[in-house]
């Protein structure tokens, strides 16, 4: 049986330009999750990435179509909004988190705010290797 695993920006974008992360998001022992507000987040920065590396923003756009992501609509876990809202302060993470808190699944984020949240088991990149 696959691990689900919900994934926060940080590892997409670093997946898009080439790093670890990209290994990892196309290993077929995992199921991976986002949100559309993540995704959109993502998106925000397809012109750094395109910049760094060297290709165009369309290309960046179709190797982000490629990563193996089920999204989420935020309907789908409206109600624990509220519930994430409170527990961090980053308000652009609200919407992972109350993925993470709907589901109880891993949630992979090299972001340190989400370090000692009840309920919410934490994986960094670094936890594949």
């Amino acid at each position: 049986m696959k691990l689900t695993i919900i994934v926060d920006a940080n590892p997409i974008i670093s997946a898009l330009l080439g790093g670890f992360s990209r290994q990892i998001l196309f290993n077929h022992n995992f199921n991976f999750i986002t949100t559309y507000y993540t995704l959109n987040e993502v998106r925000k920065y397809i012109p750094y990435i395109a910049k760094k590396a060297d290709v165009s923003e369309e290309y960046i756009l179709s190797a982000l179509e490629l990563i193996p992501l089920k999204v989420y609509q935020n309907t789908e876990y409206s109600s624990f909004l509220p519930k994430a809202k409170v527990l961090i302060t980053d308000q652009k993470d609200v919407d992972i988190l109350a993925l993470a808190l709907k589901f109880e699944y891993p949630l992979w984020s090299n972001d340190l705010h989400f370090e000692n949240i009840p309920n919410i088991k934490l994986m960094k990149t670094k936890d594949f290797v």
